[in-house]
Formats: structure tokens, sequence, C-alpha cells
């Protein structure tokens, strides 16, 4: 019986804690699509989301100037964006997945990210945000070709999308689990139309154990064969 040198279980360890770490799937949280369907057009003091099958959570708020806003889902042509005021004020309906006129907001244009606006986003784990889809409404052209965005601290300027095509990020943001991720307005106002996410899985403590014990196993089965 052939024994395995120990390059040879350095490498079955490494594929066999791959094989653990690689069990996250990107997952796509359609934000336009939420606000059109069961969700409705609707303000969250803070709109938690826990994908099927995601291996995350992630929770959303909104500011005005470093103040508490709503994340606010527009349907027909938004996305996620902030609102500074609902319609029913003190005694909105908030945090509601059917479209109520308590829910609504105030101004009914006031539903995008405009100036001084910012949507942070907490996940409970280290992801890797590998897209971020954006569209604008407001001036006729649903991209932001040749517009800036606020992403995670820097500028980003889009070289994609067209009147009917949203524009989106080609760099992927680690984020780190209770890390804030902002994103907010730079030169033009928009919608967080979509994003696609990716859990980072590491090997469970147990399994590492395994591979270790494995190993040491291994290595004294080989110094017995060449004795």
């Amino acid at each position: 019986m052939k024994i395995m040198n120990i390059k040879e279980l350095l490498i079955f360890s490494v594929l066999g804690t791959a094989s653990v770490s690689a069990q996250a799937v990107p997952i796509t949280i359609d934000f336009a699509g939420m606000a059109n369907g069961a969700w409705g057009e609707s303000a969250w003091n803070s709109l938690n989301l826990s994908p099927l099958g995601a291996g995350f959570s992630v929770s959303i708020t909104g500011t005005y100037n470093g103040n508490a806003a709503y994340a606010y889902l527009d349907r027909n042509t938004g996305g996620l964006g902030v609102c500074q005021e609902l319609t029913a004020a003190g005694s909105a309906v908030v945090n509601t997945k059917t479209n109520s006129g308590a829910n609504l907001c105030n101004p009914g244009d006031d539903d995008n990210m405009t100036l001084g606006e910012t949507l942070r986003l907490v996940f409970d784990t280290n992801v890797t945000i590998n897209t971020l889809w954006f569209n604008n409404f407001h001036d006729g052209d649903r991209s932001l070709l040749g517009d800036k965005i606020n992403i995670g601290g820097s500028p980003y300027t889009f070289n994609n999308g067209d009147n009917n095509t949203p524009s989106f990020t080609l760099a992927p943001y680690t984020v780190l689990a209770g890390e804030i991720f902002e994103i907010d307005y730079n030169n033009e106002s928009f919608y967080l139309d979509a994003m696609n996410v990716t859990a980072i899985t590491v090997p469970e403590p147990a399994t590492l154990a395994l591979l270790g014990m494995g190993l040491l196993g291994f290595a004294g089965m080989r110094r017995r064969a060449e004795k």
C-alpha cells in the first residue's frame, strides 16, 4: 500500500479545507423586485434580510445628514432609497410588507438617494459584495453612465449602463462582520436596484482538528512503514 508523503498530505489537507470553505453560493437580492412584489412600497427603520441559503443576514438603515432616516423600497421604476419623512409622520406604520398609506414617503419624490442621504449595510458575517446594480429614473435615463456614487467610502464612476439598463459595479467589496458599509450620494440621485453577495466561509474548528489529527496519523504510519 502506498503511504502518502508529507507533501501529498499537505495537498490533501488544503484540498479538504478548500472543499469546506467553498460551500457558500452567491445570492442576489432584488430590491426593485421586492418593492414590486410582496414587500410593496414601504419604509423601514431597519430592513433586515436573511436570504434562504445565503449564510448571512444583513441590516440596512437610512440616514440623512447623519441622522436616522428610513430605508425605502420604491415600486414601479425604483428600488431601494432613503426617505426622510413619512406621510403619516409620528403615527406611521413602518416595517410592514404591505403597501400602506401610513407607510409612504412624503413628499413622494423623496424616495431615492439624494444629497446627504446614505444607506448603511451591516452583515452578520464576512461577505464579498460581488456586484451592485443602480438605476436613476429621475432624469429620463435608467443608467448612471459617467456619474459617481460613493461606495464603501470611495467614489465609483460608472462606465456601463444605458437608457434601459442599470449601471453596475465591476469590482468586488469585502465587508467584515459588523462593519458599516455605506453607499451614498456623490453627484447624481439613484436607487440601489439589486446586489449580489457571497458569504465568506471558513473551516469549522472541528474540521480543522480532524484534518490535523489525520495528518499526524498519516505521518505516524509513514514513519512505521519506513522502519
